[in-house]
């Protein structure tokens, strides 16, 4: 690449221009200020764990080129590395199909748990009522009888008193 560019620090600031990124916010996402690449502070070395976190959020970033100033800025994925790429998307897509998953399970089974609450109380329930309709049945029975032999005694009583009167 250019000859130009003779650290890491100037590097970094021309991958930066490239790409169109406000520095300021760039830097900060890195957990270093924007002074660190100006004046005399440009000069000095760049923390590994910098570079570790540039090279690992911006993939494309050819690390030997960063590091070094040799070869191309940026890196053109080989095939290898899209199938990688396209396997880990698929595995982490599954990984959360699994857990949308397995919440949906748990949530049903809670679900169950709650209806077969319910139908044990509505069970007890009917019981309850089928005994109390039993029982006001029986009382029903009763009182039709009581009516019934009432309304007999009011009969004998009224046709007695018919045939005294008769007399």
């Amino acid at each position: 690449m250019a000859t130009f560019l003779t650290n890491a620090k100037e590097r970094i600031l021309y991958y930066t221009d490239f790409k169109g990124f406000i520095k300021e916010n760039f830097f900060k996402e890195l957990g270093v200020t924007y002074g660190n690449f100006k004046g005399k502070a440009k000069n000095k070395a760049l923390n590994a764990d910098v570079l570790a976190k540039i090279v690992t959020k911006y993939p494309e970033l050819n690390p030997t080129w960063l590091l070094t100033g040799e070869g191309e800025m940026l890196r053109e994925p080989n095939v290898s590395q899209k199938v990688k790429t396209t396997k880990n998307t698929d595995i982490l897509t599954q990984n959360t199909e699994i857990q949308l998953l397995e919440q949906e399970n748990t949530f049903l089974k809670k679900n169950i748990s709650l209806l077969e609450e319910n139908k044990a109380l509505l069970e007890k329930d009917h019981k309850r009522l089928a005994a109390e309709n039993e029982q006001l049945k029986e009382k029903n029975k009763r009182l039709t009888a009581e009516n019934k032999a009432l309304k007999q005694s009011q009969l004998s009583s009224e046709e007695l008193t018919q045939k005294g009167q008769a007399s």
